[in-house]
């Protein structure tokens, strides 16, 4: 069994990217619906380097003419509001010749990363994953997202998701889970934006995605 190690940067509040002693997984990849793709997707649990907080955390993806998606994170603590943006294309995947995609999303903050969508379906669930090699060429480090099209995810698609991340061996994963319950994000409704985490993508204001 591969190890794999997570570290928490603050306590129970930062998500940190996942580390592992061996070379990223060959992804079959799958071809990508952008339009299917839009709305609201919650963000259930990650590993992940993007410094999420609080709870409410949600990825939104909005499909626009010229065929490219914006894309947004956004969470809530203290009742503030965070919002990491970019926008997004569908490539194919240079490491592979089969006729799947991944999809590349250009931050605001000129960061740039390819995400595999591990299984997807666009009215339920979405298993989001993205690994760089090390330098050292014997590991690497991953992020790993389940999304959820309801605030509370359902058992039959956490099966689902579960199966997606063990056939790629990344069921030892240390996950950070979200609370997005009703109660919960009534109760920490974002009063206020957090100006140091607000990128605007174009004349909306989305909220949600970043790189690792």
């Amino acid at each position: 069994m591969l190890l794999i190690g997570l570290t928490f940067t603050t306590l129970l509040l930062f998500v940190d990217c996942a580390s592992w002693n061996a070379t990223c997984p060959t992804v079959s990849p799958r071809l990508l619906d952008l339009k299917e793709l839009d709305g609201t997707w919650y963000l259930s649990a990650a590993a992940s380097d993007l410094q999420l907080q609080g709870e409410c955390a949600t990825v939104q993806f909005q499909h626009g003419s010229s065929n490219t998606t914006t894309v947004s994170i956004s969470w809530i603590q203290n009742r503030t509001a965070s919002h990491y943006n970019g926008s997004a294309v569908a490539i194919a995947d240079p490491n592979n010749n089969a006729t799947g995609q991944l999809l590349m999303v250009n931050y605001d903050d000129q960061k740039t990363e390819s995400y595999y969508f591990l299984d997807v379906d666009y009215e339920h669930y979405a298993v989001v994953f993205a690994c760089n090699n090390s330098a050292d060429g014997n590991s690497s480090t991953y992020e790993l997202w389940k999304l959820s099209r309801r605030a509370h995810l359902k058992a039959d698609d956490l099966a689902k998701i579960n199966d997606a991340i063990t056939k790629y061996d990344l069921q030892d994963t240390e996950f950070m889970n979200f609370n997005n319950t009703e109660e919960c994000c009534k109760k920490n409704a974002g009063d206020f934006v957090n100006p140091g985490s607000l990128v605007m993508t174009s004349a909306v204001v989305l909220s949600i995605f970043r790189r690792f």
